[in-house]
């Protein structure tokens, strides 16, 4: 009994007030979504492909209380209120606002705009992820390697997320590369007057001075996963970026009263001082 007390004293301590109540605003919202997809409340609903996507990403925000219960040797368990602040947004914006409300499709520049947030957003988390790491280990380490550090941790989140939507689509049926061409044919349907929405279909024309000799021209109409793989991982890239300039600029968790290296200064040197004692033995 006393572990669960504990456990959330711990999450009350290290959150403050209105972060917990943005965190259940978002996710009841999210719940509604699910429950909508199920049984068809409204003319969004009705669609139980969307269950399970929602209901993963439903758990994921939890996941900052879901580190605050592990072992105090996991650096996840260091982590600051505030990824949540942002982690939770951003399954918000995937799930719900992408697939329920389908903003994929309704709006041409939303999963842009996402994979850019998703890019500056995982640069932010491994940024974190080493700074918790450090208050952990009781370490310093250079503010350059801190940084290209965090963007890579985001590059390589990223590039391993399109891997996920690959295999997704390829073994499991999804849209999540939006190359299912009966889903195109649908949103272009509901959306295909509205210059804002996404082009759905894309027209293409095959000809011999194209394609070499033996085609024949014709015009058919398909979707672009590739392109729509690339523009995510480019927009990804963008978003880490972003955040690696602004961490170079202002580390903030290694500069001024805040720096982490500063505090951890007696330790190292109490380490470097017992290994010359033993070298010296």
């Amino acid at each position: 009994m006393s572990i669960v007390k504990d456990y959330f004293s711990r999450i009350t301590k290290n959150a403050k007030p209105w972060e917990i109540v943005w965190w259940w605003i978002l996710r009841c919202i999210m719940i509604f979504g699910i429950l909508d997809s199920i049984f068809g409340f409204t003319s969004l609903g009705g669609r139980p492909m969307m269950v399970k996507q929602m209901a993963a990403n439903l758990v994921g925000m939890f996941a900052w209380e879901i580190c605050q219960a592990m072992s105090k040797k996991n650096f996840m368990r260091y982590l600051p209120s505030y990824i949540q602040d942002v982690s939770v947004l951003g399954f918000f914006m995937a799930s719900f606002c992408g697939a329920y409300i389908n903003l994929y499709y309704s709006f041409r520049f939303y999963d842009l705009i996402f994979h850019i947030f998703g890019g500056a957003a995982g640069a932010l988390f491994g940024y974190e992820a080493l700074t918790a790491m450090q208050h952990r280990d009781k370490v310093r380490s250079h503010v350059p390697f801190v940084v290209i550090a965090a963007f890579g941790f985001s590059f390589i989140c990223g590039n391993a997320w399109e891997i996920v939507e690959f295999v997704l689509d390829q073994f499991f049926g999804s849209d999540a590369q939006h190359w299912c061409y009966q889903e195109a044919q649908n949103a272009a349907a509901t959306y295909g007057k509205d210059f804002l929405a996404n082009p759905h279909i894309i027209p293409h024309v095959i000809n011999e001075s194209l394609w070499g000799e033996g085609w024949t021209e014709a015009t058919f109409d398909y979707r672009w996963a590739l392109m729509d793989t690339m523009e995510d991982i480019v927009c990804n890239t963008i978003g880490g970026a972003i955040v690696y300039v602004v961490l170079l600029v202002w580390p903030y968790h290694h500069t001024g009263k805040n720096n982490v290296n500063n505090l951890y200064t007696d330790v190292v040197t109490e380490k470097k001082s017992k290994k010359k004692e033993l070298v010296t033995k």
